[in-house]
């Protein structure tokens, strides 16, 4: 006995023919015909009169009946118990990201999250990082990965994941004589950019700032001239086309440095670094969902550092509960 063979019997009887239930029911009368003696064989009895007129019950069609309709609504019942635990458990957590944060983290987030648990999913927006600022105050985003600098920390709680180094973008074929100097360079300092074609955003961005604070505090004015969109991929297809260098952190460039579309090398004396945070309200810091989304950015950080995509420091421990982040 199966819900099919209840509904195809509980349908004839409210429509009072086989004929009129196989139309009410969309499929053919001999598939009803045959799931009404089905039914009648396995519960070995006459469930029907049947006549020219139509059908009426049986006295154990009658008996039948009145049991064949609640379990058709506990079946029901069951059902949507199920489907509403699955809309209490499934959660999208909505993470806004800046461009380079992005272009390491997104794509092993969503398998990690998705791996972790069934029912959460993750939304990942990228903007520049006075908009993700702007989706944290806003409740648009639950958690950000950002920098101190871009989010007002009033009513957020942030946690250190990486302090990035950052790196002089070039041109993989260095033909531009200003350029040729990087050839075979794993470091330069910061006032040896002086001059060269930077592609930067203004001081509203995040980036812009510490480019700016750099400046101030070595005394090295850079050539800002260049035209920016504002775009990091724009930027970066700049950069390849030889039109000018970046300052980006290796998470921002690392599938293209791989294939040898860019080169790129640590700026230092000074050394130039920022911290990558990740922000949630205070109020929803302590939330389960929030807690094990946490955990898998950080495993992911841990994962993309490992493969050297994202170069720099670690901030927070390589373990959770005692566990190596390595082994989960």
């Amino acid at each position: 006995m199966h819900s099919k063979q209840l509904t195809y019997f509980v349908t004839t009887v409210k429509k009072g023919s086989i004929a009129a239930a196989a139309r009410a029911l969309n499929i053919a009368q001999p598939a009803v015909s045959q799931q009404l003696a089905n039914l009648e064989r396995e519960v070995k009895a006459t469930l029907f009169n049947r006549s020219y007129a139509g059908v009426s019950l049986s006295p154990a069609g009658e008996v039948f009946f009145n049991h064949a309709v609640a379990l058709l609504e506990q079946m029901e019942a069951a059902k949507n118990a199920v489907v509403e635990l699955n809309r209490l458990h499934e959660k999208t957590i909505k993470i806004g990201v800046i461009p380079s944060i992005g272009n390491v983290v997104s794509l092993p987030l969503i398998t990690e999250v998705e791996k972790a648990n069934a029912y959460k999913k993750v939304e990942i927006s990228t903007g520049p990082s006075y908009a993700i600022n702007d989706w944290l105050e806003s409740k648009q985003v639950d958690i950000a990965l950002s920098y101190r600098e871009a989010i007002d920390d009033k009513h957020t709680t942030a946690i250190p994941l990486i302090q990035e180094e950052m790196h002089l973008v070039f041109p993989a074929s260095l033909q531009k004589e200003e350029l040729a100097f990087l050839t075979n360079r794993n470091a330069v300092r910061f006032e040896e950019l002086k001059g060269l074609p930077l592609i930067s955003p203004g001081t509203k961005d995040a980036l812009g700032q510490l480019i700016a604070s750099f400046e101030q505090q070595t005394g090295t004015k850079l050539n800002h001239d260049h035209a920016y969109s504002g775009q990091l991929m724009t930027g970066l297809r700049q950069v390849i086309n030889g039109e000018g260098v970046m300052i980006l952190p290796t998470s921002a460039i690392f599938h293209l440095k791989e294939p040898g579309l860019v080169g790129s090398v640590k700026i230092v004396e000074p050394d130039m670094y920022r911290t990558v945070y990740a922000f949630t309200h205070k109020n929803n810091s302590q939330q389960k969902d929030i807690v094990n989304t946490l955990s898998s950015i950080k495993r992911v950080v841990y994962e993309q550092h490992a493969l050297r995509h994202w170069c720099g420091n670690l901030e927070f421990a390589t373990t959770i509960a005692g566990t190596n982040l390595a082994t989960l």
